[in-house]
């Protein structure tokens, strides 16, 4: 009886030391200045071979326009990737005053200055309203641009519309898309992820 007693106490302390794999594990401990990352809002907006990251942590960059030594802290790249749906290998590449003046000098161009923004603008304050004979022409004018970011914007338009033609469509880029080799960094792969990233945002 004792040897018994003695056998099930031995099991209940093996079982204390083993960690309850129902319970959330951390799997290290963050400073104080890491923000963790959500990786299910990363998942739905970036398509990379790469894994996404558990947390941020801050960088430090060099400004392009000034030359200046700057820090992208963590709170500002989880606001990027995960409020405004930055690429996530898209970095910081200018500080806070050379940002501001080049969003002035681009609020102040003469019309037809920056091409790329105004027909961008346009796409996506399109996909807001209900398809007209001319914003149907606009996207697909865009589909054809030498700018695949304006062909994305497109996609993402045609996705916010909706319709039989226009989800069929996306259907047959995410087809299109290619599984490795040289087409992997194609249009082909670009426009298959984009098509993926509006039919999500629908569901």
């Amino acid at each position: 009886m004792k040897a018994h007693r003695l056998g099930r106490a031995a099991v209940l302390a093996a079982r204390l030391r083993v960690p309850d794999a129902r319970q959330p594990q951390i799997e290290w401990a963050h400073p104080l200045d890491w923000e963790p990352a959500d990786r299910l809002v990363l998942g739905l907006y970036n398509n990379t071979c790469c894994p996404l990251p558990a947390f941020y942590a801050a960088r430090q960059f060099t400004c392009r326009d000034c030359g200046a030594e700057e820090v992208w802290t963590a709170k500002q790249q989880k606001w990027w990737y995960e409020t405004m749906h930055g690429h996530i290998d898209s970095r910081a590449v200018r500080c806070l005053a050379c940002r501001r003046a080049r969003r002035e000098r681009l609020r102040t161009a003469a019309p037809g200055a920056n091409l790329l923004l105004e027909r961008t603008k346009r796409l996506r304050a399109s996909g807001a309203a209900k398809p007209s004979a001319q914003a149907k022409a606009e996207v697909r004018a865009a589909l054809q641009s030498k700018w695949w970011s304006l062909r994305v914007v497109a996609i993402q338009t045609m996705g916010r519309w909706g319709g039989e033609a226009n989800l069929e469509r996306l259907h047959a880029f995410m087809a299109a898309r290619p599984e490795g080799g040289r087409r992997y960094s194609g249009w082909e792969r670009v426009a298959a992820d984009a098509a993926r990233s509006a039919l999500a945002r629908r569901e």
